[in-house]
């Protein structure tokens, strides 16, 4: 062998070494934590780069692996290797152990994580709108996060989904400033068939009719098919949170807030509560119904500050999009947030 092909085959040999390294341990972060773009960054990046050496080491051993195919013994081996990825992503699809099992491990993980209420984050929507500018300060309360779905004999931490938006003073839809991504597309549990998600029709039900879009399914949730546009959406904030964003409108206006979450079970809103109703008792994580705040705007007020305030409750399962004052029975989802400031900038 020459000393170029030496030299070529361990050039190959160590930049796969350190794109599995790195692969290796970006994959192991991100089945631990949380969402992170420059981790996601790193992991796709080496994974391509360990890809594209990956042919040399192919072109470097293609006559060895050739013969390999050739062993009778190793013949099962080729057949376990084939079967490997439809079975995977059948065992996925189907959410049967221990494909699932390995998924939802790393969601508990992700989700067991403390919430530090005391930090808050910004998040940035319409930023290419031109128009009044907006901040909504929402100060988690001490239920803002709570116990979500048991896996594995562990309870995980669940968090609300969320809508903001705004209607005029006749109670008319104007637009969304702000939905949580997985109500935005139905994205709770996904199937790798389908790529449809859960359809969560109790989540925001005064925020999804009041927006007035049916999907094909006949619901007014939005699905992965007709999803809400990336500008207005994203992740469930952690903790307590700003959110700055623009709107259109001109004059009074009506900021509407929409919160619901998961498995926040009480005595009146239990899982045995409303035993003929297919949503509320068919997906067994429907709890106390969304809450409602608004705070009436006046844009060109000099009046900076508007203290939203709780005025209702939309539908348990989601059935109509009405709002219902009477607040009775309601108990720790009145706690999920502390307060919420709308200023205008």
């Amino acid at each position: 062998m020459s000393a170029d092909k030496k030299i070529n085959r361990a050039a190959v040999s160590i930049f796969m070494l350190f794109g599995f390294a790195t692969i290796l341990i970006t994959g192991l972060l991100s089945y631990g934590l949380r969402y992170n773009s420059l981790l996601s960054a790193v992991h796709t990046v080496f994974g391509l780069t360990f890809v594209f050496f990956g042919v040399f080491h192919l072109k470097n051993n293609l006559k060895s692996i050739v013969n390999y195919f050739r062993q009778p013994k190793a013949k099962r081996y080729v057949w376990l290797g084939t079967l490997m990825v439809p079975v995977t992503v059948i065992g996925l699809s189907a959410g049967l152990p221990p494909f699932q099992s390995i998924v939802d491990l790393g969601y508990a993980i992700k989700e067991l994580k403390p919430i530090e209420r005391q930090l808050s984050e910004t998040i940035y929507t319409r930023y290419q709108q031109q128009g009044k500018s907006l901040s909504i300060d929402i100060k988690a309360g001490e239920h803002y996060s709570g116990p979500g779905a048991t896996v594995l004999g562990v309870t995980i931490t669940g968090v609300p989904q969320m809508a903001v938006w705004l209607e005029d003073k006749q109670g008319n839809y104007l637009e969304t400033l702000y939905v949580t991504k997985k109500a935005s597309d139905s994205s709770y549990i996904q199937s790798l068939f389908s790529g449809e998600g859960a359809r969560r029709p109790e989540a925001l039900p005064h925020w999804s009719y009041a927006r007035g879009i049916k999907s094909a399914d006949g619901l007014m949730m939005p699905s992965s098919a007709n999803p809400i546009a990336d500008a207005i959406t994203g992740a469930t904030p952690i903790s307590s949170f700003e959110l700055r964003t623009n709107t259109e409108a001109e004059e009074d206006v009506i900021v509407k807030f929409e919160i619901n979450r998961s498995f926040d079970f009480n005595e009146v809103y239990h899982r045995e509560a409303f035993p003929d109703d297919p949503i509320y008792s068919g997906t067994g994580s429907s709890a106390q119904p969304s809450l409602i705040y608004a705070a009436t705007v006046n844009l060109k007020d000099d009046q900076p500050y508007y203290f939203m305030r709780l005025i209702g409750r939309g539908h348990h399962s989601g059935k109509n999009g009405e709002l219902y004052e009477d607040l009775s029975g309601i108990t720790t989802a009145k706690e999920m947030v502390s307060r919420i400031i709308v200023e205008v900038l």
